[in-house]
């Protein structure tokens, strides 16, 4: 059994983002960050987008999506998501990108960090 490690040290300060921004000559942009999906997040998806969905004269696609696969289920919640996603990227960013887009490059982007090598499969 591992033993708990518990820091007893004196408590750091926070520095107030406030002083921060005034120090940095910064402007509120009106965008909310919090810990899960911030501009950071967002803006790596806008450069995958931007990079990877081209016209032929209809609908623009991702390159490299050769397969398609209609019968994936969705939590309501997922889906209603990705459409504020999308919409966002439509209005604001002027990137014609449909739900089903950002989904593709999410799971993408996450199955991309995974090394199938590393995976221990048993062979019968």
């Amino acid at each position: 059994m591992k033993k708990l490690i518990i820091d007893k040290g004196k408590a750091k300060r926070f520095v107030d983002p406030g002083h921060v921004a005034k120090a940095l000559g910064a402007e509120d942009t009106g965008v909310e960050v919090n810990t899960k999906s911030g501009p950071i997040s967002l803006f790596a998806l806008r450069q995958f987008l931007v990079s990877r969905l081209h016209s032929t004269g209809g609908r623009p696609r991702l390159k490299g999506t050769e397969i398609k696969r209609n019968k994936i289920s969705f939590f309501n919640e997922d889906w209603k998501k990705l459409e504020e996603i999308s919409k966002y990227f439509k209005e604001k960013e002027g990137i014609n990108v449909s739900s089903s887009q950002i989904v593709a490059a999410l799971i993408h982007a996450d199955v991309a960090k995974i090394d199938p090598s590393r995976l221990k499969i048993s062979s019968k």
